[in-house]
């Protein structure tokens, strides 16, 4: 699952009617685009969110906002299909079973970082891991869970 950057002169959503975007082709000028679908597919999706910050090119749309509290990306396409959704957790926001293993199987490390992707109909969760020797990326979907990557600290 690819990350997006947003363009740095994003406004904010103004109403689901008249919505200002910054066109990233456009040297960074401000074009107003009425696009009631993908408004309306967002708020449907994300009812909850707060602070967004918008941007588009000529196929997809990114959002960058508040979601209950934590920070999330999104991308939608110019037809309002979402892309995917990333969403910032802490360790009480990861499925039970995801926490249980990190608590039992890597009792010695903590949580750094963890985000949850929402992408292609499936869910999945990302989390980083450190103790004082190394970091270790763990994915977990349906299939279980899964050591991905480990890097020693020099």
């Amino acid at each position: 699952f690819a990350q997006q950057s947003y363009a740095s002169n994003s406004v904010k959503l103004t109403d689901a009617n008249t919505t200002a975007f910054v066109d990233e082709n456009s040297n960074a000028k401000t074009v107003d685009v009425t696009d009631a679908l993908i408004v309306s597919k967002f708020s449907s999706l994300f009812p909850n969110a707060t602070n967004l910050k918008w941007a588009n090119s000529a196929d997809n749309y990114w959002v960058s906002f508040l979601n209950n509290s934590r920070k999330a990306k999104a991308s939608f396409t110019s037809k309002g299909i979402l892309n995917y959704s990333i969403t910032d957790c802490a360790m009480e926001n990861l499925p039970a079973a995801f926490s249980k293993t990190i608590t039992n199987k890597y009792a010695s490390y903590h949580l750094f970082n963890a985000i949850e992707i929402a992408a292609h109909g499936t869910v999945a969760y990302q989390a980083i891991l450190e103790n004082s020797k190394d970091f270790i990326t763990l994915k977990y979907t349906s299939e279980g869970v899964e050591e991905i990557q480990e890097v020693k600290k020099q």
